[in-house]
């Protein structure tokens, strides 16, 4: 019994050095955030009054009167059969701008899209296929830069110029003034981010609850800080635009291809690539004033004034495997493609950020640590009720004064990512779903684990054997009605 013990006694301290490794990581990554947090709040609460004192509030009919400039819009196309005839015939329906032309790309061996391209094609005049001459899938750059070199052959055989070519993907519900937008800022912008969120889901949706957390805190308030600091907006690859000029500069840097087919986040290597030429980068998280028409109780027509947000919104997975595998192609692109690619190059806000984009490395292991040294302090408690006090081991390193502090530290600032989160989730979502931001926060950790050992497992196979990393696709879906 007494070896029996004596086993569990060195286990025991084994614990406790994994809780205080963990304690500490956590401790500088809810600092971090914490930091975010503060310059979020400030800079907000200096633009507000700034903004409202300098610029009146641009309006929906602002951006009607505006004169149309043409605009580009590019749908890479991979197996999305089901939802591409949707999402075409929604945007024809939805989209409050004339002069834009949509370049679906879908790939030769993939006949069901091709045919739901084609027949859209024949119900709207404004879309046109472009088909990659190899088989799919390869990855998004490299559809991306066959639809544009059938951009440059419509321009040439329609003797016009595009003046901003935007991004959607075949899931992307986009908002009736989105194009607008870009045609307000193109003359002044070269890379233009509009919020990305996710459609409301039911309350036992957890998984597919996670994308409404988290886009919600990104696309409202991380971004606005990376701006504001950095003057660098990585492109989500949906609901972006870039400006004439950027383009054309991107095709002289490397003979044609704008789109770089060595990563899996084409978009957000873009930005950085754009930003070293010196070229303007904006995030727009912009309500517009729609009047809305309304009856009265005696049947009267009224309109009633509303602010939206000019956002795209989509139907993320609710599966977990395919959340994983999604979160797990991001990571590959972000962390370890962007790592090989950037660097840490940039000022030190840059630096900050890109060390902000690679902490899920370390933050993702770390939290799922978190959860195996907490179980296993309950059974370490369990057992060793069941033997004479006097045979128990102490707590030598939790019992600490210090360490008492730390974890107290600990349990504030969690406190605070809570609220903050709750916070951006209640605000597009209402309060009930805010108040699921925090149980939805354990499933995030649980993705963003499963996520991290799959990215690895295929990057590390990609450099051992040097096959290339390809489109790894996630089944859409779209709404109806």
């Amino acid at each position: 019994m007494s070896q029996f013990i004596f086993y569990l006694a060195t286990y025991q301290q084994v614990i406790e050095l994994l809780a205080v490794a963990v304690t500490v990581l956590i401790l500088l990554s809810s600092l971090d955030d914490l930091f975010v947090d503060a310059w979020y709040w400030s800079y907000s609460f200096y633009r507000w009054f700034w903004a409202r004192a300098i610029y009146p509030r641009l309006t929906a009919e602002q951006l009607d009167a505006r004169p149309e400039q043409p605009i580009a819009l590019m749908v890479p196309a991979w197996h999305e059969s089901e939802v591409i005839g949707a999402m075409l015939a929604a945007s024809n329906r939805l989209i409050r701008y004339s002069n834009y032309r949509i370049f679906v790309g879908v790939y030769q061996n993939d006949p069901d899209t091709i045919a739901e391209v084609r027949a859209a094609m024949e119900r709207f005049p404004n879309v046109q296929m472009s088909v990659v001459p190899r088989d799919g899938p390869t990855n998004k750059a490299d559809c991306l830069n066959v639809v544009l070199g059938d951009i440059f052959a419509y321009e040439r055989s329609q003797n016009t110029r595009f003046a901003g070519v935007a991004l959607h993907d075949s899931e992307d519900v986009i908002h009736p003034y989105e194009l607008k937008l870009f045609n307000h800022l193109l003359g002044r912008m070269d890379l233009i981010q509009l919020p990305v969120y996710s459609f409301p889901r039911g309350i036992e949706e957890l998984v597919a609850g996670t994308y409404m957390d988290e886009f919600a805190e990104w696309h409202s308030k991380d971004l606005v800080v990376r701006e504001s600091m950095t003057g660098v907006v990585p492109c989500a690859g949906v609901s972006a635009c870039f400006s004439r000029r950027a383009i054309d500069a991107l095709r002289a840097e490397r003979a044609g291809e704008v789109f770089s087919t060595t990563s899996l986040t084409e978009d957000y290597d873009i930005a950085f690539r754009l930003a070293a030429m010196g070229m303007r980068e904006i995030f727009v998280k912009f309500p517009i004033g729609i009047t809305v028409d309304q009856r009265g109780h005696a049947g009267a027509a009224r309109g009633r004034l509303e602010w939206l947000p000019v956002a795209t919104r989509e139907y993320f997975p609710s599966d977990f495997r395919a959340a994983y595998r999604q979160r797990a192609r991001w990571l590959l692109g972000i962390a370890f493609q962007g790592w090989s690619q950037h660097g840490w190059e940039g000022s030190l806000g840059h630096k900050y950020f890109l060390l902000r984009d690679r902490k899920g490395l370390i933050t993702a292991p770390a939290a799922i640590i978190a959860y195996y040294v907490m179980l296993n302090f309950l059974a370490l408690n369990i057992v060793f009720s069941l033997v004479p006090p006097t045979d128990r081991p102490p707590f030598l390193l939790l019992n600490a004064d210090a360490y008492a502090v730390l974890l107290m530290t600990n349990l504030v600032l969690l406190g605070n990512r809570l609220l903050q989160r709750s916070i951006f989730t209640a605000r597009l979502y209402g309060p009930l779903q805010g108040m699921m931001a925090g149980p939805r926060m354990v499933v995030s950790n649980l993705l963003n684990f499963f996520a991290l050992a799959r990215a690895i497992s295929v990057f590390a196979r990609h450099k051992l054997t040097g096959a290339p990393i390809v489109w790894d696709k996630t089944t859409h879906s779209y709404p109806t009605g």
